[in-house]
């Protein structure tokens, strides 16, 4: 059996070691996680932006039959109308007025563009 101050040092630095344990895990930043989205981000603003040709695939459809867009797509008057933190969102015409379709980008399994 321990001394009765050995063992009070003991359960102190276990209690400490957890604690510090517990923060780390806690507190442990989320920019590694989101560094992919942010990437997509900027990929997809900056594309958007310079008018470049941008052909997605998804991994399920918006549209039933459609798992691939091109856009701006002049035929279906389809464009990219909002890129978020995480999602991208579409505008295309509906009856008489707008629809917009969002997906995250985690439905998005490829971006393909001309580089010029």
């Amino acid at each position: 059996m321990l001394p009765n101050n050995r063992l009070g040092a003991l359960i102190v630095t276990s209690l400490v070691a957890a604690i510090v344990l517990l923060i780390a895990l806690v507190g442990k930043p989320a920019t590694a996680q989101d560094q992919p989205a942010r990437e997509m981000h900027a990929l997809l603003e900056t594309l958007n932006q310079n008018g470049a040709v941008i052909t997605l695939l998804f991994d399920k459809p918006l549209v039933s039959g459609e798992g691939v867009w091109t856009l701006p797509d002049v035929t279906a008057n389809r464009a990219i109308s909002e890129v978020g933190a995480d999602y991208v969102c579409f505008t295309e015409p509906w009856n008489n007025t707008t629809r917009v379709r969002c997906t995250p980008f985690s439905n998005i399994t490829s971006v393909s563009y001309e580089n010029r």
